[in-house]
């Protein structure tokens, strides 16, 4: 019977780790596509136009506004992300800090008597 808990303890504790490895792959992957757009967006500002591509746009301006209008999305819901989460941790109560000059909480201290 302790064998069953164990397995479906163990079983848990998989799926959480399976969950977290997950996430963390997510936001790896989310990480270095915003870094990569932004070395995009840096190392193409200074390039030479192409007049003649389709419809006689430059196909580097037109990747170039898109990275850009993309990464300046995600800096402003990051901000909004940032300034909600301030707000959130500035609602909650501060923790109150321990005194050590109580004593500890002992019956002796609570004056309570033993004898019957």
């Amino acid at each position: 019977m302790g064998g069953a808990r164990h397995i479906v303890k163990h079983g848990k504790n998989k799926g959480q780790t399976a969950k977290r490895l997950i996430a963390l792959s997510v936001c790896a992957v989310f990480i270095a596509v915003s870094l990569l757009s932004a070395t995009f967006v840096f190392t193409h500002t200074t390039h030479k136009h192409d007049r003649f591509g389709p419809d006689g746009n430059c196909a580097t301006c037109t990747r170039l506004a898109e990275a850009a209008y993309i990464l300046e999305s995600i800096c402003i819901a990051m901000a909004g992300a940032a300034f909600f989460l301030w707000g959130f941790l500035m609602a909650l109560p501060a923790p109150t800090p321990v005194s050590f000059y109580r004593g500890f909480r002992t019956l002796v201290f609570l004056k309570v008597r033993l004898n019957n």
